[in-house]
């Protein structure tokens, strides 16, 4: 009797491990053999504040093949975003009106912008294209490589200047970066079915091609005198 109920409790502890995930995706150690998360990171045990599935499906990466058999892969989902105006700088350029007869300036390039990603692992310009696209960023982009998997722009003005008086005017910047918001998940498909090994909340900076010029400076001013402009509608 004692050699059937070990039975009964050895069959039964073997059905629970095997309807449970495999170890693969949810051991820290067990996950890094030979799993690549090169391109959002490793978040075991982490759990996204957004619900499982909700948002824009953009793409997969990091996909992996265990010798048990276990597929496993990470989602990206997009699933909002807003803008946010970057304070005054200032410009190279300055106009003396006292000096020139056309009182007025043309458009202005702002200092080179990069793309900021707060989430592990690296970003490629796929990603960036895809999130892009997907949250409709006006202008468009011209990225150059600058170091390692950073991506950088410079956005263009998007209004000019005019004087009446013989002052000196300096040109100042305020760039527009679009934030874009959602999260990564980390799926595997077992003798189970498909199933969510973690996910997790993510970040991304995206510079817009256009910048705003303010025309209220001097040339001796070492702050704008005036407020940041709001930033486009979200």
């Amino acid at each position: 009797m004692r050699f059937f109920s070990s039975l009964l409790l050895s069959v039964a502890s073997f059905t629970a491990l095997s309807s449970a995930a495999p170890l693969e995706e949810t051991s820290s150690n067990l996950s890094r053999r030979g799993a690549d998360f090169s391109t959002y990171g490793d978040w075991t045990g982490s759990t996204s504040s957004y619900p499982d599935g909700s948002g824009q499906y953009v793409r997969s990466d990091d996909d992996h093949h265990y010798a048990s058999r276990v597929h496993c892969w990470t989602d990206l989902f997009y699933v909002d975003h807003s803008y946010e105006a970057h304070a005054w700088k200032r410009s190279d350029t300055s106009i003396d009106c006292a000096t020139t007869q056309t009182c007025a300036s043309g458009q202005v390039n702002s200092a080179q912008q990069c793309v900021t990603w707060t989430l592990g692992g690296q970003i490629s310009f796929d990603v960036v294209k895809g999130l892009s696209a997907i949250s409709n960023l006006g202008g468009g982009f011209n990225f150059q490589a600058s170091g390692e998997q950073q991506w950088c722009t410079a956005a263009m003005s998007q209004n000019t200047c005019t004087w009446n008086d013989k002052g000196c005017h300096a040109l100042w910047t305020s760039d527009v970066v679009m934030v874009s918001k959602g999260y990564v998940r980390r799926r595997c498909s077992g003798n189970n079915g498909d199933y969510t090994a973690w996910s997790h909340d993510y970040q991304i900076s995206l510079p817009d091609s256009i910048t705003r010029i303010g025309c209220a400076a001097t040339c001796d001013a070492t702050t704008y005198p005036g407020g940041v402009p709001l930033p486009p509608n979200n």
